[in-house]
C-alpha cells in the first residue's frame, strides 16, 4: 500500500514545486496549441479527481463524476498549493488501510446507463498515478510552450523513466 501512496505523493510533490515556481499569470495563461486550455486548469481537474476518492473513502463509493470543480483551484497557485497539502495528508494517513479494500468507482465513460464498478482501493491509487501523469505531461508541454523550465522527469511515468534508465545503461 505504501508504494502506491508514495507513488501518488512523488507527483503531488512535482506539482507543488512547479506551483512556487510559477506566479498565477502563468498558471491561468491560455496555450492555443493545448486547446486553450491553462496549467490551472489540468491542476484542478488532478485536484478533483484525489478529492472525488478521497470524499468517496468513507462510504466506499467514489464517484469522479461528482467533481467539485473549484475555479479558485485553477485561478490561484497558492489556494491549489494549499489543497495539495491536504490531499498529501490524507492520502499518507491511509497507510492503515488494506490495498484490496473493495469500493464501488463511478466514472462517465460516454453512456448514460453506465453502472458503479467494483473497484480496489490500490486500483484507484493506481488510476489516480496514471490520471495525474497524463495531466503532466500536458502540463509540461505548455510550460515548454510558455518559457517555463520543468524539473527533469515532470509529468513522467515511472516505467517511462525506469525504461530511460536501462536504455541507457545498455
Amino acid at each position: 500500500m505504501q508504494h502506491l501512496i508514495s507513488g501518488n505523493l512523488h507527483f503531488l510533490d512535482q506539482i507543488e514545486r512547479l506551483l512556487v515556481k510559477i506566479d498565477d499569470q502563468e498558471y491561468i495563461q491560455p496555450v492555443a496549441h493545448f486547446y486553450g486550455s491553462t496549467v490551472g486548469q489540468h491542476v484542478r481537474h488532478c485536484l478533483d479527481h484525489y478529492l472525488s476518492f478521497l470524499d468517496g473513502l468513507p462510504e466506499k463509493k467514489v464517484d469522479y463524476n461528482a467533481r467539485a470543480r473549484c475555479a479558485d483551484f485553477e485561478l490561484s497557485t497558492a489556494t491549489a498549493g494549499a489543497k495539495i497539502r491536504d490531499i498529501r495528508e490524507a492520502l499518507t494517513g491511509l497507510t492503515e488501510l488494506k490495498s484490496d479494500v473493495n469500493i464501488l468507482v463511478e466514472l462517465d465513460c460516454g453512456s448514460e446507463s453506465a453502472a458503479p464498478q467494483h473497484s480496489t482501493l490500490g486500483r484507484e491509487l493506481q488510476f489516480l498515478v496514471s490520471h495525474t501523469v497524463h495531466h503532466f505531461a500536458m502540463i509540461g508541454g505548455m510550460c515548454s510552450h510558455l518559457g517555463i523550465t520543468l524539473e527533469v522527469g515532470f509529468g513522467v511515468a515511472p516505467s517511462t523513466l525506469r525504461h530511460r534508465e536501462v536504455a541507457l545503461s545498455e
